[in-house]
This record gives C-alpha cells, sequence and structure tokens, in this order.
C-alpha cells in the first residue's frame, strides 16, 4: 500500500468522526446532588430494615482514592452540631444533615449498622461548589482506525483543568448510560486536575454510528463532548477500487493528450524543414554572397 493511499485512508477517518460541544441534553444520569457552599442539605441512605434507633447506625465520608472515614454525629449538641443523623421520610431510610459545607464535605457518604448486620449502603455523592475553571476542557480521545479484529472500541474522555478531582463523568451510549472506568486523577503543578474515564463501545454499535458522549458533572454545571462515526459515501468512493481505476484512467487519457501534443509539435517542426524551402540561415548566406560577385 502506498503512501498516498494511507494518507487517503487517514483522511477518510479524520472525515468520518463528528465531535461537538453541548450543554447536557437526553436521558439523566447518576449526577451528583450539589449544594452551594454554606448551605444545608440532607443526604438519604437507603436501607433493608425499618430505622428504629438513629443511634445504631454509622455514617462515612469518601473522598476520591481515600477510604471511607467515620463521621462524629454524636459529640455534639444539635444546636452547633455539623453532622445531623436522623430517620427519614420512610422507615428505611436514614438522613444525614450537613450544616454550612463547604468544599472539602464534597464526597461519597455511606451508612451501616453499628452491629454489623448489614454491609455498607452507598448514600449520595456531593458536589459543593464549582469545580470548573477558565482551563476546564473536556476531550474524547478514540482510535485512528478501527479493524475487523477490533471489537469492542476503546474510548478514553479527559476532563482537564478541573480545581477538584472529586467530579462525576459517565458515558451516554445512544441512550444508554453507563459509568466507564475513572482514575483518581492527577494533579498538575497550577493546582489543577486531570481525569480520564474509559468506555468501550461494541464495534457493531460504533460503526453503525452510535452518539457517545462523556458526560461531566462539576457542581451545577455539566459539560458533554460527543462522538460518532459514521462512514460518508464520500469517503468510501476515495477508498474504493472503482475510484482508483477511475483515477488511472484519467491519467492515461492525460498522458496520451501530452505525447499526442508533442507528436504534433515534432511534425509542424519538420515541415518547416522539407526540401524545395530554404531555412532562414541558408537565405542569409545566399545573399551575402551574392552581394560579393561570388
Amino acid at each position: 500500500m502506498t503512501k498516498n493511499t494511507h494518507f487517503l485512508m487517514l483522511l477518510g477517518q479524520l472525515l468520518a468522526v463528528y465531535v461537538a460541544d453541548s450543554q447536557l441534553a437526553g436521558p439523566q444520569g447518576p449526577f451528583a446532588k450539589t449544594a452551594k457552599v454554606g448551605e444545608t442539605v440532607k443526604l438519604e441512605c437507603q436501607l433493608s430494615f425499618p430505622v428504629v434507633l438513629v443511634t445504631s447506625y454509622f455514617w462515612y465520608k469518601q473522598t476520591v482514592g481515600e477510604a471511607p472515614v467515620a463521621i462524629d454525629t454524636t459529640n455534639c449538641k444539635e444546636s452547633d452540631c455539623k453532622f445531623i443523623s436522623k430517620k427519614g421520610d420512610s422507615e428505611r431510610v436514614l438522613q444525614l444533615e450537613i450544616r454550612d459545607v463547604q468544599v472539602n464535605d464534597s464526597g461519597t457518604y455511606y451508612c451501616a449498622d453499628r452491629d454489623g448486620y448489614a454491609p455498607l449502603q452507598p448514600g449520595p455523592k456531593l458536589l459543593v461548589g464549582d469545580s470548573s475553571t477558565d482551563k476546564t476542557s473536556v476531550l474524547v480521545f478514540l482510535p485512528p482506525s478501527v479493524s475487523a479484529q477490533m471489537d469492542p472500541v476503546p474510548l478514553v474522555c479527559l476532563v482537564s483543568g478541573v480545581s477538584s478531582n472529586e467530579i462525576v463523568i459517565f458515558w451516554n451510549i445512544s441512550g444508554e448510560v453507563t459509568q466507564g472506568a475513572s482514575d483518581v486523577g492527577k494533579r498538575e503543578r497550577d493546582g489543577t486536575w486531570n481525569i480520564t474515564s474509559q468506555v468501550t463501545v461494541m464495534r457493531e454499535q460504533w460503526t453503525s454510528g452510535a452518539l457517545c458522549s462523556c458526560v461531566v458533572q462539576l457542581g451545577e454545571k455539566v459539560l458533554t463532548k460527543s462522538v460518532s462515526f459514521t462512514e460518508p459515501a464520500a469517503a468510501k468512493a476515495v477508498l474504493s477500487p472503482e475510484w482508483c481505476n477511475t483515477v488511472s484512467n484519467v491519467l492515461r487519457i492525460i498522458s496520451a493528450i501530452l505525447l499526442l501534443s508533442l507528436i504534433l509539435i515534432m511534425v509542424y517542426k519538420d515541415s518547416r524543414s522539407a526540401p524545395g524551402r530554404r531555412p532562414h540561415n541558408e537565405n542569409f548566406r545566399l545573399r551575402e554572397r551574392t552581394q560579393r560577385g561570388e
């Protein structure tokens, strides 16, 4: 395969990728509960059994990349408590009230029975404030080509320039929501974070033009980056054998025209030098001899 063919294939693949930025639209995903700094929020945890004694339950908070840490909800008076555990609106709901929330209250909250009758029950993720900055961007990276052997197709979402790694990233694959696999992030020298999330899409779904959106919640602000693969007819024509044959035929015609033009030029020159017609230089020499009387 020639270099030109490689170039045309790469060009066709680049043209086949549609990228769009937009605000979130379509089906809702696993968004976190959000709050502004200084507000009071209430988090709920679903239990398997009715809540009889609130004091028989623990609350835990987990930040990205760290183990869960127990929250003290007992050693304070209610008037000056930051964390208050109470019964929820239904008998199997435990509620955690957090007063005067700050950015460092962001994280995922769990509840558990003190006697160990049930494992940690997941509560909501809380995002306080807005972690976006003027450097925030969302990019989706995809393979330069998708071969018949590549199944599933890997996609990577890079979220950069955020002030915290406590964010929510999930994927919307043509209406189907999935978490993907996110890392804990990397903190840069300027204090911002870079975080990646990976997901795989079945090759047949990808090549059929599925819209794949990386959805990022940075607090109340939600950003999306969408990519999809389509195989336009123009790209097919560029890469088809018929197109190559057409180009070859055109080149042959151009070569034939150039060759015919060259032959006509040579015939024209020969006709000017035919017998009975003296060349210009010979006529000049004849006149010169006549003047000398030779």
